[in-house]
Order: structure tokens, then sequence, then C-alpha cells
């Protein structure tokens, strides 16, 4: 066993949570577990030391914490060391991790703890250091909170103030010293942005919409805040300094607290409204009451008319209109990779291109200057995955068998779930028939109470229809075709997406759903061609074909209960590629470095002497940082002049 880990690798990993802290802190750590690692005779001389610096233990999606794990789910580690257990993690998934850890053959090691794998009853001492670091945490975030609150009373700054304000040292003096508390820091007005707040709830006021107040902010080149990560102004952004209530002196703090999952996520859940805090600073008001009456009225209107109903499902980010109704085949599925934005439809001459609404001359515009030609773009993509699926690639053929796995498992929970789900609908409908009671017979008037008989009604209108499907299921056996009919309709689906149309349309946003372009720039141009990236849902390919099945409708209510995100390798169309010149480019640069004749170039390469000199000056011009390559340009010493095909001055 000794030699079987001895044999692996022995992984050193330190960290340290903010940049607040000494970037020496690595290299502390991998000192004193080096040191203790000596002291248990254990060779570190070829050790795997990790630096996971500036980032919180609370989170597992840190890079160099995902590279430790896929080092231990592949087997690779053998002595996992750390200076003490909460350097490896504070999140709720330590103990878990290193179970795995020993599971797979390694062994861990806290060397300022005392803790190693190899001791009987290392478990416990591991579980109990977990609860002790997570907790620690929460604590920690109590007592900031607690601080913060203090500030706020206090009517000085917690770092909560918005666009429009800043904060400012009240002792700058007192600032100075290195040691003591941290300075308090007081808020006041920030005239650069609050005249343009003034000018927003203006132009809402006067009728202007969100977004061309966005627009003309851009246009105006108006500041964006401390706060602001975009580099332009957005709607979400105009709509959010509209609703703010602090610019008419009402600071509320404490609408939210953060919350994590045992694997360090983080998300924002209200605070109920009687734990929050609301503090009048009169000295910080930028907007008048009647103008913020007015706005909030507007933003009622805009509600009425587009907002959410009473009863309606909540619908979520609106889902851009080609994505439903396409009107071509790749119209509303193509990204720029550079900022992530949807690629509009655009017109030269009679050719369709799809180009980033982003790009411009401007500093916060896209850097994806390259245009993806749609009719090129169309064949190619449709040629490409016609080919790709009547090939029947192995990832495919490992979809099918998770597929078929999981409608087993799942047609097998079936009975039971239908048993707890008529549990649950008689308890329900008690609930709904006291209430009903309850409120016809005037005993309780309340608002919150006439909520809740909404939701039951329709928490049981829920359950009966998932009974009823359910029933259906068992009545009914569920058989998955043969591999023999699935490759048939995959030619199918092959044949529908070569014919091309509004069939294919939909077809492509199931099973391909997003594709991102980027841009390949040969060295020295300035203009490339286009390249595609994307995957294959093959979940979602499976079900386009099963839903044709005999079974197809019990296929469908089997795989709504079936998670899985399968997909293909990333797969790369290139619309166009490197020109005769741009391939020969490099080769002439190193005949050249080797001083072939460019007389023996032309004859090599076939180009005239004109373009050879133009692909080797525009390779080494954009090889060079800066120093000058050199006169190399073709001379009649050279003997190259040929059949006057080009002479020395044209070729330069």
């Amino acid at each position: 066993m000794l030699a079987m880990v001895l044999s692996l690798a022995l992984v050193i990993y330190t960290r340290f949570s903010s940049d607040l802290q000494s970037n020496k802190s690595c290299k502390d750590q991998e000192r004193e577990v080096r040191e203790a690692l000596t002291r248990m005779g254990i060779d570190h001389s070829k050790a795997i030391v990790i630096y996971d610096e500036a980032e919180s233990g609370t989170k597992v999606f840190r890079d160099d914490f995902k590279r430790l794990q896929a080092m231990m789910e592949s087997g690779q580690i053998g002595i996992l060391a750390v200076d003490d257990q909460s350097r490896l993690s504070r999140a709720d998934n330590t103990f878990a991790f290193i179970t795995d850890l020993v599971y797979m053959g390694g062994r861990f090691i806290a060397t300022g703890e005392g803790i190693d794998t190899e001791q009987t009853g290392w478990e416990l001492r591991v579980k109990v250091m977990e609860l002790h670091n997570s907790t620690t945490i929460r604590e920690l975030g109590r007592r900031v909170r607690r601080g913060q609150l203090g500030r706020i009373l206090g009517q000085l700054s917690a770092g909560d103030y918005c666009y429009g304000y800043e904060s400012y040292l009240l002792n700058p003096e007192k600032a100075a010293e290195s040691r003591g508390p941290k300075p308090e820091r007081g808020l006041r007005i920030k005239e650069s942005e609050a005249k343009w707040v003034r000018k927003i709830f203006e132009w809402f006021n006067k009728g202007r919409s969100i977004s061309w107040i966005a627009e003309e902010l851009n246009r105006q080149n108006a500041p964006r805040g401390h706060r602001r990560r975009s580099n332009r102004w957005r709607p979400r952004h105009v709509r959010k300094i509209l609703e703010n209530e602090k610019y008419i002196i009402k600071w509320r703090w404490g609408t939210t607290r953060t919350i994590r999952n045992s694997q360090g996520k983080k998300k924002q859940i209200p605070v109920p409204e009687e734990l929050q805090v609301v503090v009048e600073r009169p000295e910080l008001r930028i907007i008048e009451d009647d103008v913020w009456d007015a706005a909030q009225k507007g933003l009622a209107d805009l509600k009425e008319l587009y907002g959410k109903k009473p009863g309606q499902k909540h619908r979520g980010p609106k889902v851009h209109h080609t994505a439903i109704y396409p009107n071509g085949l790749l119209a509303g599925m193509v990204f720029c990779s550079k900022c992530g934005s949807r690629m509009w439809q655009q017109a030269s001459g009679k050719r369709l291109y799809l180009g980033c609404h982003n790009r411009g001359a401007d500093d916060y515009c896209c850097e994806l200057t390259t245009r993806v030609p749609v009719e090129k773009a169309e064949e190619a993509v449709l040629e490409f995955l016609a080919k790709l699926l009547t090939s029947w690639p192995e990832w495919l053929d490992e979809a099918l068998a998770a597929m078929r796995q999981q409608i087993e498992e799942v047609t097998q929970r079936v009975p039971e779930e239908v048993a707890h789900d008529e549990r649950r609908l008689r308890d329900v409908e008690s609930q709904v028939a006291n209430l009903v009671d309850a409120l016809a017979e005037g005993r309780v008037q309340s608002q919150a109470v006439r909520d809740r008989l909404d939701e039951a009604e329709r928490e049981a209108k829920r359950l009966r229809k998932k009974i009823e499907d359910a029933r259906k299921l068992l009545s009914a056996p569920v058989e998955m075709p043969d591999d023999k009919w699935i490759q048939q309709q995959l030619d199918g689906l092959a044949s529908v997406i070569r014919e091309g149309g509004y069939e294919a349309s939909l077809l492509l946003r199931k099973i391909v759903g997003r594709i991102e372009a980027d841009q390949v720039i040969p060295p020295g141009k300035s203009r490339g061609y286009a390249r595609l990236r994307f995957r294959v849902l093959a979940w979602e390919a499976l079900k386009a074909i099963l839903s044709s099945a005999d079974s197809g409708d019990a296929l469908d209510a089997l795989l709504a209960n079936c998670v899985n995100d399968e997909s293909s390798e990333e797969f790369v169309i290139d619309l166009g590629g490197p020109t005769l010149m741009d391939h020969w480019a490099p080769k002439i640069a190193e005949m050249r470095a080797e001083g072939t004749k460019w007389t023996e170039i032309v004859e090599i390469t076939g180009l005239d002497l004109n373009r050879a000199y133009r692909a080797w000056k525009r390779f080494v011009d954009a090889q060079q940082t800066g120093d000058d390559p050199g006169d190399d340009s073709p001379s009649e010493s050279d003997d190259e002049q040929s059949d006057g095909s080009a002479d020395s001055d044209e070729a330069a």
C-alpha cells in the first residue's frame, strides 16, 4: 500500500482568501507543510505545489481547486498535504472531498492540526473541523453585518452608496496611521453623477422610454459609476435609478442577505420588511418628491402594460422573438464570442451577414469586427450536422445508454411517487376546505389567508394533473426502440436538416441551441474570416426522434422526469481559410532567414515576386515587437528580375 501511494503524486495545496492578505502567505504555508512532512519522514522533493491566491475558501468553483479535484477524481494523488483543513475549503463539502480522496487511494494530511487519514478516527476530526470552519465564516458574516448596521445608524458609509454619491474619509490624518480600527467614512453627493440622475428623471417624466434614455446616456458619454461592470448604459441601469428611494433621502439597508449551498455558490434572498432598516438622510436628497412621484406613476403604468399579472406564471426574461418564430435558419442562434450578445442580421448589397451590434470604433465596443456570411454559414452548419447524425458518433451512443437507464429508473419510481402525491393531495384538499370555511364564516379576513387559498388551489390542480399522467404511464408499458429504428430516424432527421426551411430552423434550435462566432485574422492582416463553435445536444436530438415512436407520448412524459445535459464535444467550422499568400508567408520568412533568393522563392511558391514579397513583409512586420526587420526587399543583386514580373519598387 505504501509503495502504491509513493508512486502517485504528493500535492501541497496552499491558499489565502483576498488581496488584502499578504501574498507571501502561500509560501509560508508551503514551508510549514514541508517541515512537517520532513518530521514525518515523507519525501517531498518532487511535490506538486498549488498556490490558490486571493480565493475565498467558501467557493469550490476555483480554478486551482478544480484542478486539484480533477487530479483526485482521476486517482493521481497519493498524498494531499495542507497547513490546515480550512486552506482546502471552508464550505460544507470538505468531508466529502477527503472521503473521495481516500476512496481513490489517496491520503490527506493537515500538518497544522495533526489530521492524517491513516490514523484511526480521522473521520470525526475532519467532520468537526468542517463544521468549525464553515460556522466561523457564518459568524464572521454576522459580525460584519452588525458593524455595518452600526455605521448605518451612525449616519456613516457602509459601502452601500449608489450612483450619484461618493464616500470620503472623515479623518484623513487618522486614516494615514497604519494601526487601529478601519477609518470611518461619510457620504456626500457627487455632483458629476447627480446631474445625470436628475436628467434621467427629467427625460423619463417627459415621456422618453427607458431604452432611449440608456442610448442617450451612451451618446453623451455619461459617467457610469463606481459599481458598473458594463461598458455601456443599459435599460436595466436606468430602471434601477428610477426605482431607488435613496434619491429622496430614504436609505434602506438590509433588504437581502447572502446564503450559500454546500458547493459555496452564493445567492441573495429577501429579508422581511420588518427586519430592514430605513434611515432618512435629508442632506443627501437629489430628487424632489413631486419629480419622484411622477416617475413612480410612469413606472406603474409600464408595469400595468407589460408586467406580470396576478395568477400568471413567472415568465422570467423575455425570449427573443427569433427563438420562437425564426426568420432564418440561424437567426437568433449565433452569439458573439467576445461580448456574448446576440448577433444581428445585416445587409451589404444583396448579401446578408450576421454582425455583433456592439462593434464599432468606441472604446466600449466589441472587438469582433468580422461578420458571418449567412448563406455560407447555413450551408456549412446544415451539411455538417447531417453528416454527423448519420455517422452515429460515440457520444450519441453514450447518451442513448444513459437515457435508457434513466427511463428504467424513473419507471420504477412511479408507483411510489403516485402514492406520495395522493397523500399530499388529500392534505392540500383538506387545507382548501378549511380555508374556504373560515372565509365563508367570516372568522378571518386576512389577505394572507386568501393568498394561501389561491396557492393551495393551484397546488391541488398541479397534483391532480401529475397523478393522472402517472396513472397513464402505469397502465401502458413503455419500451425504448432498438438501435436500428433509432438509426433510421437519425437518417430522416439528417434529411430534414439538409432540406432546410422552417422545420429545420426549429430542429436546429433544439439540438444545437447556441452557436458562438469568432474571428481568425492571419498575422499582419486587419481582416480575416469567421469561425463558428457549437455543441450538439445529444439528449435533445434523441428526444426529437423518440417523439415519433409508438409510445412517444409516454416516453415524453418519462423523459420530462429525467435530468441530463449530455452533449458532444465542441465542433468548429471555419467559413473561410488562409489565402495562398497567408499559407506561404511563414515558409517564405523561413526561406529568407536561410538566405534563399527571391527567384527561388518565386519558383517554389508559384507566387509572383510582388505577392511573395508582400506576404513576407506582412508576416515579418507582424512578428516584430517594434524592431526594424531591415530592408530585405528584392534587388537586382539577387538576380530576381525575371520577365519583368515585378521590379523591386513595385514589390516594395
